[in-house]
């Protein structure tokens, strides 16, 4: 049965090839999307449970001032391990179309959070030397290993801004070059003091948002109350939460991506699924007279249905399944670059695999039976006086 199902595919290899890369970019569309989704649900879920991010109850891109800091180390949060704090700094590198994170931490802080002294392992991974080289060098910065390999930065290279929400020329020291085995924390950010920020802005002394780490058995929802507590009745009120719903936030500004995509992927997946049945309808109508002659021959209706299932099968899965593969060599867990929003890992996973064999089956049955069904149902005679 196989040989006359590859026989007639090499028969009209134009059709069926065209049939076949419908389906094959139809599936690799479906696993890109999904595979958006689930970076996406990765760099949410991806983060610590022991951490909060206090930001402006205003807005996110409110400031908050840098005393606040010691306001919530001093009023002895129960729970709370250490505060820091983080400052978007935007700016300029050669061209604005060049983008990377920047931010100005509090490096002592932001090494006991994230670095070789953090409880829970490394976030961010340097050698101890090469975190107390930061901590030392005032206008030391360090970059991600994939800012490194797209810009060619070298330990010891100058690493020159303009600002733009701070005002100026900026010159920094690249002292080292940090990995991150984390998916959630990307290699393409750059990180620098924040007292190095402060000084050159005329000791504004504000700063983003403050990053809260608890020890493993605090309360989140106790702890937060209490930091929000404190700045209630000031003018800069705050919003306390996990990092993991504080990175919700900026998925959220991209509205309903989830449906957005979902619909997407579906409705190509639809698509293919027209075109494919209108080729296994076109193939059943030029083939009556073959049809009749199987039948001749002695092969029964269940034996002419499977042949047209085996059809739609070797078309349908064999495309679904090159455009799965596509999609899972093509985007082989190298960071991507999507707007604004970087995927430190972009991954099709198992799961999405399994999702594309299974629609692909299903395409390649509904697709089908149809055709099957009418191939079968035809009389010898009927089928030996038509064509």
């Amino acid at each position: 049965m196989l040989r006359l199902v590859l026989a007639h595919v090499r028969a009209q290899p134009l059709r069926f090839g065209l049939t076949a890369g419908s389906v094959a970019l139809a599936l690799f569309l479906y696993c890109s999307l999904q595979t958006v989704l689930t970076s996406l649900d990765t760099l949410v879920t991806g983060t610590s449970g022991n951490r909060l991010i206090t930001s402006s109850a205003v807005s996110l891109f409110q400031s908050l001032p840098v005393s606040g800091v010691e306001r919530v180390r001093t009023a002895r949060v129960p729970g709370v391990r250490s505060v820091g704090h983080w400052t978007w700094f935007d700016g300029v590198f050669r061209d604005p179309k060049e983008f990377f994170a920047r931010f100005a931490v509090d490096v002592p802080t932001f090494r006991a959070q994230y670095g070789d002294e953090a409880p829970g392992g490394q976030d961010y991974l340097l050698t101890s030397e090469e975190w107390d080289r930061f901590e030392l060098e005032r206008a030391g910065c360090i970059v991600g290993r994939g800012l490194a390999e797209r810009y060619g930065f070298e330990v010891g290279d100058p690493l020159v801004l303009e600002g733009t929400i701070y005002p100026g020329t900026w010159r920094f020291t690249v002292v080292a070059i940090y990995g991150s085995d984390n998916p959630t924390y990307d290699e393409e950010t750059m990180f620098f003091h924040w007292p190095y920020l402060n000084e050159g802005t005329g000791r504004a002394d504000v700063c983003g948002t403050f990053t809260i780490d608890l020890d493993p058995k605090a309360d989140a929802a106790a702890a937060s109350e209490a930091i929000d507590s404190l700045f209630r009745n000031s003018s800069n009120r705050t919003l306390t939460q996990l990092e993991a719903a504080f990175s919700a936030q900026f998925l959220q500004m991209w509205g309903n991506i989830g449906l957005l995509f979902g619909f997407i992927g579906y409705a190509v997946v639809f698509a293919t699924f027209v075109i494919s049945l209108n080729t296994m309808l076109l193939s059943v109508r030029e083939r009556v007279r073959e049809v009749g002659v199987l039948k001749t021959l002695g092969f029964r209706s269940g034996t002419v249905r499977g042949l047209f299932l085996l059809e739609a099968l070797v078309v349908c899965g064999g495309g679904a399944l090159a455009g799965a593969g596509l999609a899972r060599v093509l985007w082989h867990g190298q960071p991507l670059r999507l707007a604004t929003v970087i995927f430190p890992e972009f991954l099709v996973t198992d799961e999405t695999l399994v999702e594309a064999a299974v629609i692909g089956a299903l395409l390649a049955l509904v697709a089908g039976l149809a055709p099957a069904v009418v191939a079968s149902r035809l009389t010898i005679v009927r089928a030996l006086r038509s064509g």
